[in-house]
């Protein structure tokens, strides 16, 4: 869906990588050229075709970086090494579809996909958070086992003051002294319980929130504040679902910033975050309070419409496009002109029985046909 369009995934091999044309990237890892273009099916592939000569690690995230042109910074050598050690499979899909794509790993997109993986609720967060919670159900209810076992002893301890009132008046006053010191004890029991319980609420209502900042740092892309690719799919889903068992329109629309990788390589890529946040926020607020803006990745968006056809939906996204079109851009920097920025986007409704797959496929053919026909416009799936 990027410039060029390359062909759709073979469904037999979903995530192939193709090499670019002079010096692969497996090429500079192994240390040889490769002058044919060759299919790689990521890190195990890796492992099977270096058995005659099994490079280290160092020298593969090496090449990998090398051949990539990407800086040896720490975040660039961390998504190598995840890249040929963990098992992320969201990851790996990421860095070689990037790479089908492209020819090579752009640094942007580099970064992206390292974003989207530190933005993950990581294993330990999760634990860690759950330890807390279990440490405070523990502590309450061994309160409640204190104070029901101090409830007790006073009710036992006033039973027996009430009897020795009966045994004369010295006796009496040997009791109401006791049953005083009690009482004291029992107030401070409780106020002590009671601090107690207070900062056990204040625990839970941290971890709380501590739980609720994690996930939204899951589902939410780090450049845009829009939600990410996963956010987007689970949603889509829910809304699906519902759609189908009510019975209303539910519409998707993919879209796609024209030019992109060469607007970035013109004017740098701090200049093309500043037009991806432009191109968020435009669609995020021109799209309504009835829809769901995600970032697909890249240049890519996507809305969801639920409740509305796909015309008035290709209507609202248009409206964006024209509006975003006749902006003047300036650089903050320099003050030189950037042009303007247009986007192309294709729309798909969901049919009776289909799948979020199949009217995302639509919505992204639909898209590719916008492409062909010259770029900043809007096609209906099926109307083209």
């Amino acid at each position: 869906m990027h410039e060029g369009h390359p062909p759709k995934p073979d469904p037999a091999n979903p995530n192939p990588v193709t090499l670019p044309d002079k010096r692969g990237w497996l090429g500079a890892i192994f240390g040889k050229s490769d002058e044919t273009e060759a299919p790689v099916a990521g890190p195990a592939a890796l492992a099977v075709a270096g058995e005659a000569r099994t490079p280290d690690l160092f020298e593969r995230i090496g090449g990998f970086l090398k051949s990539n042109r990407l800086d040896p910074s720490p975040v660039n050598y961390d998504l190598a090494y995840q890249f040929f050690c963990s098992d992320d499979a969201d990851l790996m899909n990421a860095v070689e579809g990037a790479i089908a794509r492209d020819g090579m790993l752009r640094p942007e997109v580099a970064r992206e996909i390292a974003d989207a993986a530190a933005n993950q609720v990581s294993t330990e967060l999760l634990e860690k958070l759950i330890e807390t919670a279990h440490q405070s159900m523990a502590m309450a209810a061994s309160l409640v086992v204190k104070s029901t076992a101090d409830t007790r002893a006073y009710g036992s301890a006033l039973e027996k003051g009430a009897v020795a009132f009966d045994n004369g008046p010295e006796s009496a006053a040997r009791a109401l002294s006791l049953l005083v010191d009690l009482t004291r004890a029992m107030i401070g029991k409780n106020e002590e319980s009671e601090r107690r319980l207070s900062e056990m609420g204040q625990q839970m209502a941290s971890l709380q929130d501590n739980l609720a900042e994690a996930q939204a740092n899951a589902e939410t892309d780090p450049l845009t504040g829009l939600a990410n690719r996963r956010a987007f799919q689970a949603k889509l889903l829910e809304a699906a679902r519902q759609a189908m068992q009510e019975d209303y329109p539910l519409t998707v629309a993919f879209c796609d910033i024209d030019h992109f990788k060469k607007f970035n390589d013109t004017h740098g890529h701090d200049t093309g975050d500043r037009i991806l946040r432009l191109v968020a926020d435009a669609l995020a607020e021109g799209a309504g309070d009835d829809t769901f803006v995600g970032r697909y990745g890249g240049e890519e968006f996507l809305i969801l419409f639920d409740g509305i056809m796909a015309r008035r939906a290709a209507m609202r996204v248009d409206e964006i496009r024209d509006e975003l079109q006749n902006r003047s851009l300036v650089s903050r920097t320099t003050g030189e002109s950037l042009g303007t920025i247009t986007f192309s986007a294709g729309v798909a409704q969901l049919l009776n029985g289909e799948d979020v797959g199949d009217v995302l496929k639509r919505a992204d053919e639909a898209l590719y046909k916008a492409k062909g026909a010259g770029r900043n416009r809007v096609i209906i799936s099926g109307e083209e």
